[in-house]
């Protein structure tokens, strides 16, 4: 005789088996989402490190390149022109003068801009007098007393005592404006520290800092060459006022400057490479030039910025060290 199955003994083990089934489908889930986040993660994190590796060699071979391009600014400064008479024309596109105009320069396929100023004919924070400040915060458009404020602050910070002068700003004015620091009481170690002076900001500061030196040690600065907000300042007059001067001139001269000295030994070469997204490369050095001696051509500092391309001509950085 045949067993009767009972139909109803086989309905748990089919529910504990898809139970089963159910369980281990869920934990396959969690083991392709975990896959799939350490995935991306691993794909985000080699992207990362691939960027920041061509950044890194991108950054290596622009300080070659800007290297380079300052040597060939410094043996360019070096090269003496020919003798001419005051009738001849200087040719600048041959020999490069320090007249901060950008002059473009090939090295192999990469195109690099170059700037060169002469550090002389900029004013300098250490050594320049009230008047010259005063006429220096005028050009720019500041009206009222905030030039008196600005130079007497600038005056208190470097001047060696605690002395307040009438406009100015000394430790008891920077503890009540709030700030950890009081007026330094020497002379300016960088053309950045201006930014601490009370009164200054940023803003100010990059509307400045083109025509501002700490190297020179020259009371005044050397005409030839200087930018327009310098010339406006010597002049005594407003920067739009001198720039429409400027403008005429040009109208009316020769393209070309007339043979003359090329400044130094200070210079400031800029060197710069336009990259798509409207941000660029750029080193800046101060160089000492001068012929007779060895080494004739000696970068004293060089740093080099990633910043937006309108802050060209006011560049601020780390300083990478003399040599």
């Amino acid at each position: 005789m045949k067993a009767v199955t009972n139909p109803g003994d086989c309905r748990p083990l089919a529910r504990r088996g898809g139970r089963q089934r159910g369980i281990a489908l869920m934990l396959v889930l969690w083991v392709i989402t975990l896959l799939t986040i350490i995935a991306v993660g691993m794909t985000a994190t080699q992207r990362t490190e691939i960027n920041l590796a061509a950044n890194q060699v991108a950054s290596s071979v622009f300080r070659a390149q800007a290297d380079a391009a300052i040597q060939f600014a410094a043996l360019n400064l070096l090269t003496q022109p020919p003798v001419a008479t005051e009738a001849e024309a200087l040719d600048t596109q041959v020999f490069w003068v320090p007249d901060g105009q950008p002059r473009v320069w090939g090295l192999g396929e990469q195109m690099l801009e170059i700037r060169i100023i002469n550090e002389a004919s900029l004013i300098d924070l250490n050594t320049a007098d009230r008047d010259l400040l005063l006429a220096l915060m005028l050009a720019v458009g500041l009206q009222d007393a905030e030039p008196d404020s600005l130079v007497d602050a600038i005056l208190d910070w470097r001047d060696e005592d605690d002395l307040h002068l009438v406009n100015g700003a000394e430790d008891p004015d920077y503890e009540a404006a709030g700030l950890p620091y009081g007026a330094k009481d020497g002379p300016f170690d960088s053309l950045e520290e201006l930014q601490q002076v009370m009164g200054f900001n940023k803003a100010l500061y990059r509307i400045l800092a083109p025509a501002l030196t700490v190297s020179s040690g020259q009371a005044t600065p050397e005409p030839s060459f200087a930018p327009p907000l310098v010339q406006a300042a010597l002049q005594g007059i407003s920067l739009d006022e001198m720039q429409g001067r400027l403008d005429t001139e040009t109208a009316v001269l020769p393209e070309t400057p007339t043979p003359q000295g090329r400044g130094g030994p200070l210079y400031r070469i800029q060197v710069s490479w336009h990259a798509p997204g409207g941000t660029f490369r750029a080193m800046e050095s101060l160089v000492r030039i001068q012929q007779g001696i060895s080494p004739p051509v000696e970068i004293l500092w060089r740093r080099q910025v990633l910043v937006p391309e309108q802050a060209l001509g006011s560049m601020t950085g780390e300083e990478e060290g003399q040599g």
